[in-house]
C-alpha cells in the first residue's frame, strides 16, 4: 500500500513537471525570424572563411570572395594593438552577443496554469489575473478601491492596493488577503506568487 502511494505521487510530480515544461515551451516567444537572421549571417560569414581558407590552404593566389584581398591586406598591415582592430574585435563581439539575445527565447505570454496532464496546458493573461485578483479584493466587505500589481510575473510578489472607508480598519487586511489567496487557489497558476497587501483607510 505504502508502495503504491508513493509510486503514485513520484508520477503525478513527473507528470506536472512535464506540464510545466510544455507550457513554457509552448507559450514562450521562440523569435523564429531573429533565430533565422543569425544563423543565415554566421553561415554567409563562415562559408566565406571557409572558402578563403581552403584557397590559401591549396596555394591558390586568387581570392574566391570580393573584396577579400583587399580587406587581408589592410588588415595585415595593422598591429593588434591598433585601435581600429580593437574597435573592430568589439564591434564583432557586440554583433554576436546581439544575435545570441535575439535568439534566446523571449517572457511567457501569460501566466501558465498549473496541471496534472502533460498533454494540455493552459494560460491566462496576466492583465486578467490582476482584473481576477482585484475583484476578489473588492468582494471583501468595506473595501472601495483595489488594484494589483505584479501579478502573474514567476516568482515575484503580487501586490494588492486596497483601500476602505472605514477609520478602523481591524483585520479587514487579513481578510483581503485571504479572499486573494482563495482566488489563486482557485485558478491555480503555476507559479504561486506571494500576496502582499497593502491597506489605506480614513484617518480623519
Amino acid at each position: 500500500m505504502a508502495e503504491s502511494l508513493v509510486r503514485d505521487v513520484i508520477q503525478e510530480t513527473q507528470s506536472r513537471q512535464r506540464a510545466r515544461r510544455l507550457a513554457a515551451r509552448e507559450f514562450r516567444p521562440r523569435r523564429t525570424l531573429a533565430g533565422l537572421a543569425a544563423a543565415l549571417l554566421l553561415t554567409v560569414a563562415g562559408g566565406a572563411v571557409a572558402i578563403e581558407l581552403a584557397a590559401q590552404a591549396l596555394g591558390s593566389g586568387v581570392h574566391p570572395v570580393p573584396g577579400a584581398d583587399r580587406a587581408a591586406d589592410a588588415l595585415g598591415r595593422l598591429p593588434w594593438s591598433h585601435p581600429g582592430v580593437r574597435a573592430g574585435a568589439a564591434g564583432v563581439a557586440v554583433l554576436g552577443l546581439a544575435l545570441v539575445l535575439a535568439a534566446v527565447p523571449g517572457r511567457m505570454r501569460g501566466v501558465p496554469l498549473d496541471g496534472s496532464d502533460p498533454r494540455l496546458a493552459g494560460v491566462l493573461r496576466r492583465s486578467a489575473l490582476r482584473r481576477s485578483l482585484a475583484d476578489a479584493a473588492l468582494g471583501v466587505p468595506g473595501i472601495e478601491r483595489a488594484r494589483v500589481r505584479g501579478a502573474g510575473l514567476v516568482r515575484r510578489r503580487v501586490i494588492v492596493r486596497a483601500a476602505t472607508g472605514y477609520r478602523n480598519p481591524a483585520n479587514l487586511e487579513e481578510l483581503v488577503h485571504c479572499a486573494v489567496d482563495d482566488r489563486l487557489d482557485s485558478i491555480e497558476p503555476m507559479f504561486r506568487p506571494p500576496v502582499d497587501v497593502r491597506l489605506t483607510w480614513r484617518k480623519d
